[in-house]
């Protein structure tokens, strides 16, 4: 199912046949939501089968919302806005600079030192600059010492597509 013009996937876990499921999850950018029950969720890696977050059946009403707030293209580019506002657009392209370029150098890259340290500051550069869901798939990168799972390559290439969407800004360079 898609959602609008931000291309969310939503799908129900509980019941994916694994083919349907490598079909689905062949495009890396758009972001692929599990729906399922809370058994599913606690029983499976679902970050590694490359959904972007699971959201629990039961509490469907009260979380979809927001689950899929933190997907939309258009929610990053406004809080970019707001922060273009608050602290300049030259400071701020700075930084969204440096998210795409270190986004860009570890993507693929295999867990070692050097990324260790460099998924712990995407975090916290993602989570600063409104990308709150970005930050969390690569803290988990930071804090289980793992290479990105394909859930944080389709994360980081998503978000990689909103820093497309910002380039018409004022100062913004594609680097």
């Amino acid at each position: 199912m898609v959602v609008g013009d931000d291309d969310i996937l939503l799908h129900a876990a509980d019941e994916a046949d694994p083919a349907e499921l490598r079909a689905l999850l062949l495009d890396r950018v758009t972001p692929a939501l599990a729906i399922a029950s809370r058994e599913w969720i606690a029983a499976t890696d679902w970050s590694a089968r490359g959904y972007v977050a699971a959201i629990d059946l039961r509490r469907l009403g009260a979380d979809l919302p927001a689950a899929v707030a933190e997907w939309r293209h258009a929610e990053r580019l406004a809080t970019i806005e707001r922060l273009d506002a608050t602290f300049g657009t030259a400071a701020v392209t700075r930084l969204l600079q440096g998210l795409r370029c270190a986004l860009k150098a570890v993507l693929d890259a295999p867990y070692d030192a050097r990324l260790a340290a460099e998924a712990h500051r995407i975090a916290g550069l993602a989570g600063t600059l409104g990308f709150a869901a970005l930050g969390r798939h690569w803290l988990r990168v930071a804090e289980h010492r793992q290479a990105p799972d394909a859930a944080t390559r389709r994360a980081t290439a998503h978000a990689l597509a909103t820093l497309d969407r910002a380039e018409n800004r004022e100062a913004f360079t594609i680097s």
